[in-house]
């Protein structure tokens, strides 16, 4: 595939992943009226709505390349100091 093709598709998908943030800002505004009657209700909605930003999440690092950083747990270094400054 031509470069120049590749980089408008992924505008293409990118500017498709934008609009699918909008749609779910709006799903969300729309169900919490519903939702803040019922724990259950509420429950189940931000599991979807985990799932679905979780999924638009990994979309948007595969198309922009960038790889997902693993959090490291221990005991932090001394800090670095140059010297000079």
């Amino acid at each position: 595939m031509k470069e120049w093709n590749r980089e408008r598709v992924e505008l293409h998908m990118l500017i498709s992943l934008a609009r699918s943030q909008r749609a779910l800002c709006r799903i969300i505004e729309s169900v919490a009226d519903h939702v803040e009657n019922s724990e259950q209700l509420a429950g189940h909605v931000a599991d979807n709505l985990k799932s679905i930003s979780d999924y638009q999440h990994a979309l948007m690092l595969k198309l922009t390349k960038q790889s997902t950083r693993k959090r490291v747990n221990g005991k932090p270094a001394k800090p670095w100091l140059n010297k000079n400054v």
